[in-house]
């Protein structure tokens, strides 16, 4: 279905992703270990909330939710699964006091690193998780979206996605490849990097 990846920016970007952001390392005895530290050496419960419908990055929610909570299980987080109304998820997410933990995702509008960072770290853009923010990362993401230059950017967002990963409030899954298919005997139709299908110049034979 598609590419795990540590940063959020999909790999089509990857001109500026960061070289020092890897997958978090999987190791439960160290996740036991920290939890103890910070005072829960018997874990904790947890909601994890997961959308009831099926969409391009999570076609299929609840059984991936399923694994999330089978990990989190296995360290001592017992997870309660819950979901409702796609509407009122959607609402109820940054309405105080928000949700523990949810899934989400994001369908990219254009293909460039500021559309998949400032939607989510933006300002304004973080009442699901309660309004979070970080004033280097809202710098960055600004001067990302004033310069011009590409490998000027590339840096800026390699910045944002380390400090990104450091912070760890929304964890990076998936990258889905949406799949597109036509008859051989349609032409002229180009699919759109925008999501957004034009069939002005599409003849079928």
């Amino acid at each position: 279905m598609g590419k795990h990846d540590s940063q959020f920016i999909p790999p089509a970007l990857n001109w500026a992703a960061s070289d020092k952001v890897k997958d978090y390392e999987f190791n439960p005895q160290q996740a036991k270990a920290m939890l103890a530290k910070a005072g829960y050496p018997n874990g904790f419960d947890l909601d994890l909330w997961y959308m009831p419908v099926s969409r391009p990055y999570f076609p299929t929610p609840k059984p991936i939710a399923e694994a999330f909570a089978a990990d989190l299980s296995a360290i001592g987080i017992r997870v309660k699964l819950l979901t409702k109304d796609w509407s009122a998820y959607l609402a109820d997410r940054v309405k105080p006091p928000g949700f523990q933990a949810f899934m989400m995702g994001w369908i990219g509008d254009y293909g460039d690193p500021d559309n998949f960072y400032y939607p989510h770290f933006g300002p304004g853009s973080t009442g699901d998780l309660g309004n979070w923010k970080n004033p280097k990362v809202l710098e960055l993401l600004d001067r990302g979206r004033a310069s011009g230059d590409k490998a000027a950017r590339a840096k800026i967002y390699a910045e944002v996605s380390e400090i990104l990963h450091g912070e760890a409030v929304r964890l990076p899954i998936v990258h889905s490849q949406p799949l597109l298919g036509k008859r051989k005997n349609i032409q002229g139709w180009i699919p759109s990097p925008l999501g957004s299908e034009s069939f002005e110049d599409v003849s079928k034979s």
